[in-house]
């Protein structure tokens, strides 16, 4: 468990770049005493000074250097869509770093990731970080998305060594969805050993706990969810965890957002849902 560093803070946007037609990066200052963060924690960024919307929204750290803070932002909505509008100079008022877990170090410098749309956020910071540890010198994603105009291929191809893209029109490397890309190359022996590292929509990540069941020494998921409150607090995030013979109820926020996949109780979720 992380110990509770986080805070409240303005800071001044540095850059917003667009990626794709929904996807920008913004490049944040990194705010005064804004605490060291790891992979897998987010920040929760208030979305106007007006009461509508009201809730902040949340997005993974794609990468924390000693003097910015970047995130990858896909406008889905109202709040997204004003903070993808936000001009360099603009004040941000941001929370964090929040979750209670992160992606722990790979045993032996092995890893392969895989990421489905924006889930391409908290893995990139993994490779990076790691690289910059020395803990990683080779590293392998397998990265889906919807189209080739989707694909964030330069993030990419500048952080991992190894890429492999799926998109479910075939417009750009292999043609099906990420796991289905997983599978593929499952069976013909050609990933990696090591640790998986995952995010991206909940069915994707169900999906890999069985495509990938026995390949890889453990598989960790940083998982997607809607959050009110971002501290645990209003449990509106809650998800079933496996226990010592029963399931308990865990927070994505405070108690993940890092998860052991294999310990997500996923049909109980999706049935506590409906």
């Amino acid at each position: 468990m992380i110990s509770s560093g986080r805070g409240c803070y303005t800071a001044l946007l540095k850059r917003n770049a667009r990626l794709s037609p929904s996807c920008s990066l913004l490049v944040i200052e990194r705010p005064d005493g804004f605490p060291d963060a790891r992979p897998g924690q987010f920040v929760s960024i208030r979305v106007s000074d007006s009461p509508v919307p009201l809730l902040r929204r949340p997005y993974s750290i794609m990468d924390l250097a000693p003097k910015t803070l970047s995130i990858l932002l896909k406008a889905v909505g109202r709040g997204s869509a004003e903070i993808a509008a936000r001009k360099p100079g603009d004040a941000i008022d941001l929370m964090g770093p929040l979750g209670g877990s992160s992606f722990p170090e790979p045993e032996g410098g092995s890893a392969i990731f895989i990421a489905g749309g924006t889930g391409l956020a908290p893995l990139l910071f993994a490779a990076r970080l790691w690289r910059r540890k020395r803990i990683l010198s080779e590293t392998c994603i397998l990265y889906g998305a919807g189209s080739r105009g989707e694909l964030l291929r330069d993030l990419v191809m500048r952080d991992f060594s190894e890429c492999r893209f799926a998109t479910l029109d075939g417009s750009s490397g292999f043609r099906g969805d990420v796991v289905a890309l997983c599978r593929d190359l499952a069976r013909k022996k050609r990933l990696p050993a090591g640790t998986l590292y995952s995010c991206g929509p909940r069915g994707m990540v169900r999906a890999l706990v069985g495509a990938t069941r026995g390949v890889f020494r453990a598989h960790y998921t940083s998982l997607e969810s809607i959050m009110a409150c971002g501290v645990g607090a209003c449990r509106g995030c809650a998800v079933p965890v496996k226990g010592a013979g029963a399931v308990a109820l865990r927070t994505v926020c405070s108690d993940g957002t890092v998860f052991m996949a294999e310990d997500i109780a996923w049909e109980e979720w999706e049935e506590w849902e409906e």
